[in-house]
């Protein structure tokens, strides 16, 4: 062993005394990344204004966001085990940071599109690095920690997403009007760039040599083909061009599959590895994750409309009402690991059912009080529906993470980030379409129709979340029983 090597292998031997404040500066990628997508939403009727956009455009500033996000996470994850997850964290965070204050300059509804696109496809750099670094910068209960401590800023960047969007549009900031939304990345970008230049180290994997292009550009496509009618179809009744679409999508995809299984035999890199495969759990996590995702996408979309179409309820009102969905998550989620250091990776079923049964409550209320219900019999069901999510949401992106080594860390990130980008797709798509069949039937719906499609849509979650426990509870034996890692598994530098 040589001296270099040596030196590397000391430092892979104990962990960074730094990493909670590294990890704290990391996790802005998923702030940043959550709150944006979320925030334009109550500023879409300002932009439209002030730079004359169509209704298509409007639509499209949301949509081009998460598209471009989705098409470039698995792209974005293998990137940082290939050059460096500290490397590829700053790109994405300069990259974002440029691009937000592009999109607050922009003048018309064209200008917003392209910059958002920009911003999605940074985003998508910057993201699946914090997923990784956690496999490679933690083990045993600190992973576990840091695992909540995801989902505790994913339900931060919610609650801010709505609330902060809200408020700086009305606030009208310096003339700026909805500016401000797009212009408050940039201090805190500024502050996460030169944080992590200092307080972050260096990780890549040892097995991953040179990006795979064809790989790259095979996979994007399939996504944005399966992602884009998915999305944008049900708005126009899913056409015939949405189908060609999904068909183009899994041809593409099975092209992708087929090349990087050949890749991977002639020795090369592909762009996923196909050992993250062979590990059943990943696969069955995998599954879980589209499935859980699919129905928790659904359930905003569903409770809104049937609070304000179905009840009446002002904005402001369901605001308050869905509050008790944020806090309770907030809560669960900072909790999380400490239930599971009580009761072990048992903590996921228990958010599970936590879950399940705020959606019979759900179901019972609706089914029980139909139009007549008062709104805000809604607050005691969504904050136990809320405390399940909380609790569920961290424990199976670890329970999946944790089916994979450090080396192909970035990779796995990004594709299972990739899968709860396009389970938010399915979910509104499919679950959301079967709720308005039934909820408006030829636009001619009625307070008593609205909760009939609610009580149906969860009654739809209720399903896939049962075939999701079943996934998870597969899993459980593999994750009560999880080797420690090693931190020389990756290659640090200082």
């Amino acid at each position: 062993m040589n001296q270099q090597t040596a030196n590397i292998s000391a430092k892979q031997s104990k962990p960074d005394p730094n990493r909670w404040l590294a990890f704290a500066v990391i996790l802005s990628a998923t702030l940043l990344g959550v709150l944006d997508f979320l925030i334009v939403n109550l500023a879409l009727p300002a932009i439209k204004k002030t730079t004359e956009a169509t209704d298509a455009q409007v639509q499209l500033t949301v949509a081009v966001y998460g598209l471009s996000f989705a098409v470039c996470l698995i792209t974005g994850g293998r990137l940082g085990d290939l050059y460096g997850r500290k490397r590829i964290f700053m790109i994405g965070m300069a990259g974002f940071t440029f691009a937000s204050a592009l999109c607050g300059f922009a003048r018309t509804g064209e200008e917003l599109i392209l910059f958002r696109i920009i911003q999605g496809a940074f985003a998508a750099l910057m993201s699946p690095q914090v997923l990784a670094t956690i496999q490679v910068m933690f083990v045993g209960h600190e992973r576990d920690l840091a695992t909540s401590y995801v989902g505790a800023t994913v339900g931060v960047g919610s609650f801010l997403g709505n609330v902060l969007g809200g408020y700086l549009v009305s606030a009208n900031l310096f003339g700026l009007g909805w500016r401000p939304i797009f212009f408050v990345n940039v201090p805190i970008g500024i502050i996460a760039l030169v944080l992590s230049a200092v307080l972050l180290r260096e990780s890549k994997s040892e097995q991953a040599r040179k990006l795979d292009v064809p790989g790259a550009v095979l996979s994007g496509i399939a996504l944005f083909l399966l992602i884009f009618p998915i999305s944008e179809g049900r708005e126009s009744g899913f056409p015939w061009w949405a189908w060609v679409m999904v068909g183009g999508a899994f041809f593409v995809g099975f092209l992708w599959h087929r090349f990087e299984v050949q890749l991977s035999k002639r020795g090369g890199s592909p762009l996923v590895p196909m050992e993250l495969f062979e590990s059943k759990g990943y696969g069955r996590g995998l599954v879980a994750i589209l499935l859980l995702f699919s129905g928790i996408s659904s359930t905003s979309f569903v409770v809104g409309q049937f609070l304000q179409r179905g009840l009446g309820a002002e904005p402001r009102s369901a605001g308050i009402i869905f509050g008790a969905l944020s806090m309770a998550f907030l809560i669960s989620s900072l909790s999380s690991a400490r239930i599971v250091s009580v009761i072990g990776p048992k903590a996921l079923l228990v958010g599970l059912t936590l879950l399940q049964i705020g959606q019979l409550l759900i179901i019972g209320a609706t089914l029980l009080f139909r139009g007549g219900m008062n709104p805000y019999i809604m607050m005691p069901i969504l904050f136990v529906y809320g405390l399940g999510q909380g609790l569920c949401v961290p424990q199976v992106i670890r329970q999946t993470m944790n089916t994979v080594g450090v080396q192909n860390a970035g990779a796995a990130s990004g594709v299972l980030s990739t899968t709860q980008q396009v389970a938010f797709s399915v979910g509104v798509s499919i679950i959301g379409g079967v709720f308005f069949t039934i909820s408006d039937p030829k636009g001619a719906g009625n307070a008593d129709t609205w909760a009939l499609g609610t009580a149906v849509a969860f009654g739809m979650n209720f399903v896939v979340v049962l075939i999701a426990r079943f996934l998870v509870a597969r899993n459980m034996r593999e994750v009560a029983n999880l080797p420690t890692q090693n931190y020389g598994a990756a290659v640090v530098e200082a």
